[in-house]
């Protein structure tokens, strides 16, 4: 987050949840279909809480990221009753890959898919992703049609590039991460493929699952007229639709927002890129919403 915003969100009281940080487990995850010659598997971190819930939430991180990126989210949705995965992508936090697995949507989505086969789940109620998650998610609905009933689409990866990935702006201070995920990040920022993503978010709308879009106009990394792109792609509206509709918001610290039966587009005032740490509670009364009507 940039200096500017983080002053902004400091004089900003947020009502945020206690964090959970259950211990990590691990799983072996085959490499099939990866393109990885060198092992059969990666033995994944990932965290599973309340794993008896009546429904299963898989929550997926950006990059660089963790599912320490959901520790603010998952309380609330587990006192709903709800069962939350929270996995670590390879290369990221405690899921170690390969030196020959290349990070791009297929590959990465590819190994969500074996990661879910390796706790024998053919269903997600809810996914979340946030900022290139979401890329990864789309393209998993895509590989495997009907495995996915819903989505939280949080502070997305756009339409085109944004000014955190373009040459020379990664907007990320390297020392704080380790060098294999800044290459790899670098690497996912550079072979990203916008046009696939656009045509992924085209085939969402088209099957009319629930879809949550939400996002802060303070984002530091994305701007908002991508923001607005992807809501037009996926049957919501622009932010100047949004805005033009001057909807009453029951809380203070949204600027827009509109509710149907099958979707919520939220547009925060605040909270920066990780919309999910301070507006935890928000977003999960969201999906709960979207849960409970499915």
């Amino acid at each position: 987050m940039s200096s500017s915003a983080q002053q902004a969100d400091s004089k900003i009281k947020f009502d945020l949840t206690e964090p959970s940080d259950p211990p990590v487990k691990y799983t072996n995850v085959s490499t099939e279909n990866m393109n990885v010659d060198s092992v059969d598997h990666f033995k994944a971190g990932y965290t599973d809480e309340n794993p008896t819930g009546s429904q299963i939430i898989l929550a997926v991180h950006g990059f660089p990221g963790s599912h320490y990126d959901f520790r603010y989210l998952a309380p609330p949705l587990i006192e709903a009753g709800f069962r939350i995965i929270r996995v670590n992508l390879p290369g990221f936090s405690e899921t170690i890959k390969s030196h020959d697995f290349a990070p791009n949507f297929h590959s990465m989505s590819q190994f969500l898919a074996n990661f879910l086969d390796s706790l024998g789940i053919n269903k997600i109620d809810m996914a979340v992703g946030h900022s290139f998650g979401c890329a990864i998610l789309a393209m998993l609905s895509m590989a495997r049609p009907g495995l996915i009933s819903a989505f939280t689409f949080l502070s997305s990866l756009g339409l085109k590039p944004h000014k955190s990935i373009r040459p020379y702006a990664v907007g990320f201070k390297i020392d704080k991460f380790y060098q294999t995920e800044v290459a790899d990040c670098i690497h996912l920022f550079a072979t990203a493929e916008f046009d696939l993503h656009a045509r992924n978010l085209q085939l969402i709308r088209q099957s009319k699952v629930p879809v949550i879009l939400a996002y802060g106009m303070n984002d530091p990394l994305i701007e908002s007229d991508i923001f607005s792109d992807l809501g037009q792609i996926l049957g919501l509206k622009s932010l100047q639709d949004l805005a033009d509709l001057n909807n009453e918001c029951e809380n203070s610290s949204v600027l827009y927002e509109l509710r149907s039966p099958q979707s919520q587009h939220i547009v925060f005032k605040n909270g920066g890129h990780h919309i999910q740490k301070f507006h935890a509670k928000y977003i999960a009364k969201a999906i709960m919403r979207i849960l409970n009507n499915t």
